[in-house]
């Protein structure tokens, strides 16, 4: 498994698993905060390459799909099927039971120019996500055709958790510069509230999109804050004001491991930075901590 992969599956999971695993969390809790160390510079979802963003415009935009490590294989998000005719040849049937936030539904079309978006805006830092893709056709409105240069037997590690879905009627209707900071409509299972390059970015829950059956007790919204410095990512942890930090080195994790218990038994992670492992380095925290553990400890995911 990919590095790149790995960030974006595990800031997946946290966005879904936050609330799971520890009678701690309260119902009425629906808000978490998250202290992060990656910048979010730009309204245009294809005008960064970092893992934090992929893994947020996956959940505001919607992406084709994912890997699930605990099912240990790629698994559709947009996409409900998809089937190889040749070996330069993909095909990829979309759900039909998904829409954008303002109502209108997914199609082919919104695929395929979204995908040419990434490959032709000036402002593209992603290109290398589809640098395998010799071209793209839409077959019906559920259906999109992708061919690739040579056979690509991973062509799905680049495809999935990489390629954002953005409407094309609004982007047709607007062009890119009012159609994302205006209308960031998308089809993901959150809504975009709010981007303050180099400070915050907050999403909302969609309630009425059809992942929210599987993932019941996901939070309503989800704060990033911009905090580069480790001391202050976990001096905001010990003190509530995040509940999640990344990239927290051994030192500060053993000084955040010594705290007491919080008295209200709110939940903070603070997950160690390790040089050196992937796996470890690159990942969020995935679950809340079981009370009897206290308010931080180290956890280890060897994948």
């Amino acid at each position: 498994m990919t590095r790149r992969r790995l960030v974006a599956a595990s800031v997946g999971l946290t966005l879904f698993m936050y609330t799971t695993g520890s009678q701690a969390v309260r119902a009425a809790e629906t808000r978490i905060s998250i202290g992060v160390t990656e910048t979010m510079e730009t309204f245009n979802p294809y005008g960064d390459s970092v893992s934090l963003m992929y893994s947020v415009w996956c959940q505001v935009l919607g992406c084709l799909g994912t890997y699930d490590f605990d099912k240990g294989q790629h698994v559709g998000l947009l996409v409900e099927r998809w089937e190889v005719k040749d070996p330069k040849t993909w095909i990829f049937h979309l759900r039909r039971d998904i829409k954008f936030h303002n109502g209108a539904p997914l199609t082919a079309e919104d695929v395929v120019h979204s995908i040419n978006r990434i490959r032709t805006d000036p402002m593209s830092k992603q290109r290398q996500n589809i640098s395998a893709i010799a071209g793209e056709s839409v077959i019906d409105k559920h259906t999109v055709r992708i061919t690739t240069k040579e056979p690509t037997a991973p062509l799905l590690d680049y495809l999935f958790d990489r390629i954002m879905i953005t409407n094309k009627a609004i982007y047709d209707k607007y062009g890119p510069d009012v159609a994302d900071r205006q209308y960031p409509i998308g089809a993901g299972p959150y809504k975009f509230r709010e981007l303050i390059p180099g400070q915050r970015l907050v999403i909302g829950k969609d309630k009425s999109h059809p992942m929210w059956k599987q993932y019941p007790q996901a939070p309503d919204e989800i704060v990033f804050r911009i905090m580069r410095e480790p001391e202050q990512r976990v001096t905001a942890l010990l003190n509530n004001e995040i509940q999640i930090a990344q990239f927290v080195p051994p030192a500060s994790a053993r000084a955040c491991r010594a705290q007491p218990e919080p008295q209200d038994h709110q939940v903070s992670h603070c997950r160690d930075y390790v040089p050196g492992d992937d796996a470890q380095s690159e990942t969020l925290g995935q679950q809340a901590c079981p009370s009897s553990r206290g308010p931080c400890h180290r956890s280890r995911h060897d994948y």
